[in-house]
């Protein structure tokens, strides 16, 4: 019954935008005037958007390598907001990909925070631009920018198609711009926005109200400005209505944030409330203290020689301060912002442990980070399928962790579950929805990259998230006969199914002090996991000779022999599955440790050759001195 329901909606959806097609198209065709500024506005976004994939198609992971390395301080975190917006030219742009990297726990949130404050500043830059564009004959150099763009585009080199895109970018942009402009010039008897000018505190709310609801339609900020600056310019607006309407670009703006946190995690969601607050707090300032802050605006332009009268130029000096205001304002409680937002969005634990910490859907064009993002995702696979072993050979995760020896916990501690470990509902949600949301994730990265060797690497990883799928289904073979017979009355029995249970304990706690030991300790231990898999690939011969032996002394029958055989080759094939994984996961660990002992062994071999060469350089003054005395006697 849902599933009709939501085809009919669909159904209803599909119907409304061909409506909405059919109407929007009869009023360009009527009103061609009004079409001229609709035309700018979506050449302008074309413009925005390929300004902003032309930058994604050449950064090769640059922009997330700076973002992990140029936000570990609070004004680091701003500056670097501001300089790739400018960069970007799309605060929007930024804002996904910051909520992107906080969800894939890339960024902290205070970092996150650091970076969208600096995106409102950065924003600012637009309005200089399109103030700038609206005094000069753009179109001219339009033309020539998009031609050369789309010839760059259509070249077979990365490196061209990027800048072919940047090219058409800016030459759209500019082109919109030129249109937005002209169309405010021919359509002031259709579109009269002096209507809404009132004075006063009114006119305030009406233009932030408006300049808010454009930006959120339109969801761009920089094609809002345009619109603002070229009514300014025609007379169409009053100056202080323009900064209203300015300040309310920034309220709109929220909306795209919103939005991409809709698909992000609870962290990703703090990360767009954070940026409601900043956003919405300083407008709520700014109109208290309107009056007070146009004159500060003013007492500004003299400062800069701007004219009194240029308008244009002033709204955009609007833009700027206000948004540095609030970086002043808020920077200083950000932390403050985190604790409350930590307490007013609660994470779901439970839940979260059920679902994908990390495989946020934005990262996946970001080869490099994507690549770190899946291998988080896959050790937190990998911590869930040890849980579970650990459960179904009934350890507690403490004992895994604590430092007491398996022989005394076997001795000592009861089985901890008295009724069996439901291993199909572990694995439908902990394990299948980890892997499925992995193989998803993966496969569609690879569509963004032609790298062999990173492909190699998503492989590899995706294998790895495979190899801890099957050890559930595994256990669930063998998990009734471990229970069973490690309690048996027969010893020897006993003793055989404990000694697996004991193996997989250990192998379990080695991988639980990896994740904390240091760099050089993590690197023996990795090596020492594949000794220990080249040596279960060869335990199935003594484990036959033991249980002959244990059948021809009669002190197991052939049937439990043969279940020991069994079940301690699925032990082994889980041991091995377990280790491939770990081996695959922490490769780029080993590759760094491997790095780090190099570096470190070459420099004791360099001081271990100076304090060499110093010996010999004593040995040689002493037996020179010892030379010349028995010269003098």
């Amino acid at each position: 019954m849902q599933k009709i329901k939501t085809i009919g909606l669909e159904y209803y959806k599909q119907w409304i935008l061909v409506l909405l097609v059919v109407l929007l198209t009869y009023v360009l065709l009527i009103y061609k005037e009004l079409a001229s500024i609709l035309a700018g506005v979506a050449i302008l976004l074309v413009g925005m958007m390929n300004l902003s994939d032309g930058f994604k198609t050449f950064s090769g992971g640059f922009l997330e390598r700076i973002l992990a390395r140029s936000t570990n301080t609070k004004p680091k975190s701003i500056i670097f907001g501001v300089i790739s917006t400018i960069i970007m030219q799309s605060s929007t742009l930024i804002s996904v990909i910051s909520i992107s990297f906080l969800s894939a726990g890339l960024i902290s949130l205070t970092q996150g925070i650091g970076i969208l404050f600096g995106a409102n500043l950065g924003n600012s830059a637009g309005s200089w631009l399109i103030v700038g564009l609206t005094s000069i004959n753009i179109s001219v150099l339009a033309t020539p920018l998009i031609v050369i763009g789309v010839l760059l585009f259509f070249q077979k080199d990365k490196l061209f198609k990027g800048i072919g895109m940047v090219f058409m970018g800016i030459g759209f942009f500019f082109l919109g711009v030129d249109y937005i402009k002209n169309g405010f010039e021919s359509v002031k008897h259709i579109l009269d926005l002096s209507r809404f000018n009132f004075d006063g505190f009114k006119g305030i709310l009406i233009f932030v109200g408006l300049g808010a609801l454009l930006t959120g339609v339109v969801q761009s900020s920089h094609a809002t400005l345009a619109i603002i600056i070229s009514a300014l310019i025609s007379g169409q607006i009053h100056y202080e209505n323009a900064l209203a309407a300015t300040l309310g670009t920034s309220v709109g703006g929220v909306v795209t944030a919103l939005l991409a946190s809709l698909s992000a995690n609870v962290e990703g969601k703090k990360l767009a409330l954070a940026n409601c607050i900043f956003n919405f707090g300083i407008a709520v300032i700014i109109i208290a203290f309107f009056p007070y802050f146009v004159h500060l605006v003013d007492l500004s332009a003299n400062i800069l020689n701007i004219s009194a009268e240029n308008f244009a130029l002033k709204t955009a000096l609007f833009h700027t301060l206000f948004n540095l205001t609030a970086i002043l304002l808020f920077s200083a409680f950000i932390d403050k912002i985190v604790i409350f937002l930590d307490k007013f969005i609660k994470t779901a634990k439970d839940k979260d442990m059920d679902e994908p910490l990390y495989l946020e859907p934005n990262l996946v064009q970001y080869t490099d980070t994507a690549i770190e993002a899946l291998r988080k995702e896959s050790e937190h696979l990998c911590n869930n399928a040890c849980r579970i072993i650990a459960h179904s050979i009934g350890f507690k995760q403490s004992d895994i962790k604590g430092d007491k020896s398996f022989d005394e916990l076997i001795r000592t501690e009861k089985w901890i579950y008295k009724k069996d470990v439901n291993l199909d509902y572990l694995y439908k949600i902990k394990i299948k929805v980890l892997f499925e949301a992995i193989l998803d994730f993966s496969t569609k990265m690879q569509s963004y990259t032609n790298d062999e060797e990173k492909n190699h690497e998503i492989f590899a990883l995706k294998m790895a998230s495979k190899n801890l799928t099957e050890t559930s289904k595994d256990l669930k073979i063998i998990q009734n006969n471990i229970k069973k017979y490690s309690a048996s009355s027969n010893h020897e029995l006993a003793e055989e199914y404990n000694i697996m249970r004991k193996n997989l304990g250990e192998l379990l706690r080695s991988i639980e002090e990896l994740k904390i030991m240091k760099k050089e300790k993590r690197y023996l231990i990795i090596k020492n996991f594949t000794k220990a898999k080249e040596i279960l690939k060869e335990s199935d011969t003594r484990v036959l000779k033991k249980i002959e032996n244990l059948i021809a002394d009669k002190k197991i029958t052939a049937a439990e022999g043969i279940s020991i055989l069994n079940d301690s080759s699925f032990i082994e094939k889980i041991s091995i599955e377990i280790i491939e994984a770990i081996e695959i996961i922490y490769t780029k660990d080993i590759e760094d440790i491997e790095e780090f002992i190099e570096e470190n062994e070459e420099i004791e071999t360099k001081k271990t050759k100076k304090k060499k060469a110093e010996k010999k350089k004593s040995k040689k003054k002493k037996a020179e001195k010892k030379k010349s005395k028995k010269e003098e006697n």
